[in-house]
């Protein structure tokens, strides 16, 4: 009789030891229909002004942020210094600065800033300095008669000066034509004059090329920005810490490659002339690693 008592007192344990788990089991089904019930009340205005505001963040064009903060002030801003009779070049607005162009056709509004955001990024000296030497490179390529191929702009990285490949290569080759090389020495003699950093890009379109010499276009256009490079400081006397060549291949193009013009305008060398902030930064000297 005692060994029934027993087995009988463990089947009640045994069948009420379920409620403990079933009990938490509703608790957290319980906590799960509470968060998705809130989640599905969000505000609806508030997630589309974020969504919005991160939207605009991610496209707008790889900006630099201002030195204030506040606001994002963009890369490809060209300005035209006003000439003489107090008129702006052509293709500015009322204060004389446009956007980059990107399409080939005219830019939006959305990319353009005021004369006054860029001398808040460069400082109104060292733009005023950079206008200057704009005017008198406009001037020399006017008396080569190549204002066409070669043209100048300023934008955030400082004074660019960019020259179409078709007038410096032959097609798929890194040697400067000896015709045009009396032009980049006369370049080279008047940016030697500043005492900024000089950065030379040579970029391509997007046409693959492979050759035995140069398999891709980031190796074209590498010994192209190093071929003009090597000119400054041979012929020029710029001291080589002064000066540094980069190669981008058709990954910084400003117009789309779709169009014949377009990739015309993609092949160049732009030589910048830096703006102090870049040219801090070319300055820094590295410093050992410290090894863990």
């Amino acid at each position: 009789m005692a060994r029934k008592k027993k087995q009988k007192h463990s089947e009640e344990e045994g069948g009420e030891a379920w409620l403990l788990p079933y009990s938490d089991l509703m608790t957290l089904l319980l906590a799960v229909f509470i968060v998705l019930f809130a989640v599905s009340k969000i505000d609806q205005t508030k997630a589309e002004e974020i969504s919005n505001s991160f939207k605009s963040m991610m496209t707008a064009n790889q900006g630099i942020i201002s030195k204030g903060g506040n606001s994002f002030v963009k890369p490809n801003i060209n300005i035209n210094p006003t000439n003489n009779s107090g008129q702006t070049g052509n293709t500015g607005n009322e204060n004389g600065v446009t956007s980059g162009d990107v399409s080939g056709e005219t830019a939006e509004e959305d990319n353009q800033v005021s004369k006054e955001e860029l001398e808040k990024f460069l400082g109104k000296t060292e733009l005023k300095d950079m206008i200057e030497l704009k005017g008198k490179l406009d001037e020399l390529f006017k008396e080569a008669e190549l204002e066409d191929t070669i043209s100048t702009n300023i934008d955030l990285r400082g004074l660019v000066v960019t020259l179409n490949n078709a007038i410096l290569f032959d097609s798929g080759s890194a040697d400067i034509k000896p015709e045009y090389a009396d032009s980049l020495i006369k370049i080279g003699d008047m940016i030697n004059k500043v005492d900024n950093h000089i950065r030379v890009e040579g970029h391509t379109d997007n046409r693959p090329i492979v050759t035995a010499i140069y398999p891709s276009n980031w190796e074209l256009s590498a010994a192209r920005a190093t071929r003009v490079v090597r000119l400054f400081i041979s012929k020029c006397n710029v001291p080589p810490e002064k000066v540094v060549a980069v190669g981008y291949g058709e990954y910084k193009p400003i117009a789309s490659n779709s169009t014949e013009a377009g990739r015309k305008k993609n092949r160049r060398i732009d030589i910048i002339i830096l703006s102090e902030k870049y040219n801090e930064l070319e300055e820094q000297t590295p410093v050992n690693n410290i090894n863990n």
